[in-house]
């Protein structure tokens, strides 16, 4: 067929329709993925992905008073994004956090690839003369250095912070006398986690010495974190006899921690000698944990004549020292005396007689409203007293972290997580699902309205005048 000197080729509509007819027949309608992808499209991945209001927004928690949590968790991020926060995204969150309508208290930078550079421009742009609302940095296990502990300290007197997380950090000795110098001269931080931040025995005598009332005249920090330390001495590669011996002058002379953490500081049985010194000379140790350390059965001994003076500490956290059956009857024998209502003692060398001795001691005055036990040699005899326990409201399984099951007529005893760990995994910020969640907006605190009752006067004349048997 020859139009205009152009030769075209006869369409044939027939094929066309019978060919779109079959794949109509082929096709799932079941799957709507398949389809929408069509209709939307699939965009690639951004090469480089970059922080822009739209996606912080996205990771900020909200509150019902207006404020915010921006929790920018690094195994979170890279789950997403294939990376961590860096330096370059610390403009994006500053300028964020200062213009956000809602005021951001808490930042959390954890597990993220922050140097000394994108730390110095967070403290500038947000955490110096109160140029924001954060009250809350945690930025533990990025790469600081030293240098960010200087410019710490050189603004100290002017940050308002009151919490400051810096474990995971090599600081090393001279960012441990930073530290100390930051403790001295600034008045709001009230907890402080140095914690895994390759310390000394130099470094450890400053920093005590900062909290000293007679020295460094710090008086404001309420929670000291100071775990997984064990500072070098210039002779032995381990030396923990004077990390002891200045914790004890720590608690003599300090009237304002409340909490202290000394977890895997390899702490002895001889150890406790001191530490337990400085417990009798100090009115204020609400908190002690000294979880995974080697005080064994006679540093178990130390702290019940200790506890036996009824002081006002109130939990006690021993778990992973090695203790045994000598030691948990050491305990029983003085926490009928003490004020201990949570008493962590899982993972020890315990069997059934250890345990018994302990259950016995939870009708005292001050009532145990925490008791952990997983990890320790628990059989048939002793599932048989908690279960009893259970039964008559002595104790509640809320307040254990054991649950008990029966196979052919045995009582066994399984792990049942409990408010009694403090939520051990999420202080080191790990993920529960090991995996990212779904973005959501969390709101927290949020607030009911008070509904308006009406009472009828009539009403209540007329049950004021009824009797027992419900007659007038």
């Amino acid at each position: 067929m020859v139009v205009n000197n152009v030769e075209t080729k006869p369409i044939v509509v027939t094929q066309v329709v019978k060919r779109d007819h079959r794949n109509r027949k082929k096709r799932c309608i079941c799957d709507t993925e398949r389809l929408l992808g069509q209709i939307t499209g699939s965009p690639e991945l951004l090469e480089d992905t970059e922080l822009n209001k739209i996606r912080l927004n996205l990771f900020t928690e909200r509150n019902s008073d207006g404020s915010g949590y921006l929790v920018l968790r690094g195994k979170d991020i890279y789950d997403r994004y294939q990376r961590r926060i860096q330096d370059q995204d610390i403009r994006a969150i500053c300028l964020y956090v200062r213009e956000s309508p809602r005021w951001i208290t808490r930042l959390d930078l954890c597990y993220n690839e922050i140097t000394d550079v994108g730390f110095c421009k967070l403290l500038k742009k947000l955490l110096v003369k109160s140029r924001s609302s954060v009250i809350n940095l945690n930025i533990m296990n990025n790469n600081l250095s030293e240098i960010s502990m200087q410019y710490l300290a050189l603004y100290a007197p002017l940050i308002k912070l009151k919490y400051l997380r810096l474990n995971g950090n090599e600081i090393g000795t001279k960012g441990g006398e930073y530290i100390a110098k930051f403790l001295r001269d600034n008045k709001s931080v009230e907890y402080l986690d140095i914690g895994e931040t390759s310390q000394t025995l130099t470094s450890v005598a400053h920093v005590i010495t900062a909290l000293r009332h007679d020295h460094g005249k710090n008086e404001t920090v309420k929670v000291f974190e100071f775990s997984r330390i064990v500072p070098v001495f210039n002779r032995y590669s381990l030396e923990t006899k004077w990390l002891a011996y200045h914790i004890e002058y720590l608690l003599e002379r300090n009237t304002s921690i409340i909490e202290l953490h000394l977890q895997k500081n390899e702490f002895i049985s001889h150890d406790m000698e001191y530490l337990a010194r400085g417990l009798k000379r100090n009115n204020t140790l609400l908190y002690l944990d000294l979880g995974y350390n080697k005080i064994g059965d006679h540093g178990a001994e130390i702290l019940a004549d200790y506890l036996r003076e009824c002081p006002q500490l109130v939990l006690l956290n021993i778990a992973g020292n090695g203790i045994r059956d000598l030691g948990a009857r050491a305990l029983s024998l003085g926490l009928p005396y003490s004020q201990i209502r949570a008493l962590d003692i899982s993972q020890n060398k315990i069997n059934d007689e250890g345990i018994m001795d302990i259950l016995n001691t939870i009708k005292k005055p001050y009532f145990l409203r925490f008791l952990n036990l997983w990890g320790n040699k628990i059989t048939h005899s002793t599932c048989l007293v908690i279960e009893r326990m259970l039964l008559s409201g002595v104790l509640f399984q809320h307040t254990l972290d054991i649950q008990l099951y029966e196979v052919d007529e045995i009582l066994y005893a399984a792990y049942y997580p409990n408010p009694a760990d403090r939520n051990k995994h999420l202080y080191y910020c790990e993920l529960d699902f090991g995996y990212a969640q779904p973005i959501y907006h969390i709101k927290r605190n949020i607030i009911e309205e008070k509904k308006k009752v009406k009472v009828d006067c009539k009403m209540r004349h007329t049950l004021d005048k009824t009797t027992t048997d419900g007659k007038f």
